[in-house]
């Protein structure tokens, strides 16, 4: 048998995982917790990542498939979002805000029994979107797991949202609150690894 042809692409995988900084560069987190609906689905993802320059790139995005009738106009209208006090973070910080007209507020109150926040990306009136992005820039030494960070309420989830425009088909609500911090599973890289660890391992008993 050709052990160097098994041993070689699994060498090179681990050398390359191993290069790799020891910190997250992207974590990903489900909204799964709500006051109208029920808990356990997957609402809304935030995606956390190292962005341009030393920025802190966020991605929140609705998963509107997730919801019963989506009405016109259906969207998330805010987002609250925490940071570590470790670090010194003001919302002069949070830049290239999109949507445009969405506006940074400081110490928000997400409802729904989700508590109190540090910040709150909202839109105006009846503005909302499925797709959120922002970054936070000008911050010394900020990672992402600096901005996965519990909140003051009972909860303690990461993150909230006010997501409207549908119907629960039940109440006849159309808007609730909704939270999570629960980690979307690791990424592929992370599963090739285990495989090159069992290839190898395969190699040795042949």
């Amino acid at each position: 048998m050709n052990y160097k042809r098994i041993f070689t692409p699994a060498v090179v995988l681990l050398a390359a995982l191993a290069a790799a900084p020891a910190q997250a560069a992207s974590l990903s987190y489900f909204l799964d917790q709500s006051n109208d609906l029920p808990n356990g689905t997957n609402y809304a993802v935030v995606t956390i990542e190292d962005g341009v320059g030393g920025d802190i790139d966020f991605t929140v995005e609705v998963l509107t498939g997730a919801f019963p009738t989506p009405l016109s106009n259906f969207g998330m209208q805010a987002f609250f979002f925490n940071y570590d006090q470790s670090i010194n973070v003001d919302k002069s910080n949070i830049t290239s805000v999109n949507p445009a007209d969405w506006d940074i507020k400081e110490n928000k109150n997400a409802g729904g029994g989700f508590g109190k926040f540090e910040f709150q990306a909202k839109g105006t009136g009846s503005s909302r979107t499925s797709l959120l992005t922002f970054s936070i820039s000008g911050v010394s030494g900020d990672t992402v797991d600096d901005y996965a960070v519990g909140n003051a309420g009972s909860m303690g989830e990461f993150f909230a949202a006010d997501i409207a425009g549908y119907d629960d088909g039940v109440s006849g609500s159309t808007s609730g609150k909704f939270a999570g911090s629960a980690l979307v599973p690791v990424p592929a890289a992370v599963w090739l690894f285990g495989s090159a660890l069992g290839l190898m391992g395969w190699a040795r008993r042949r």
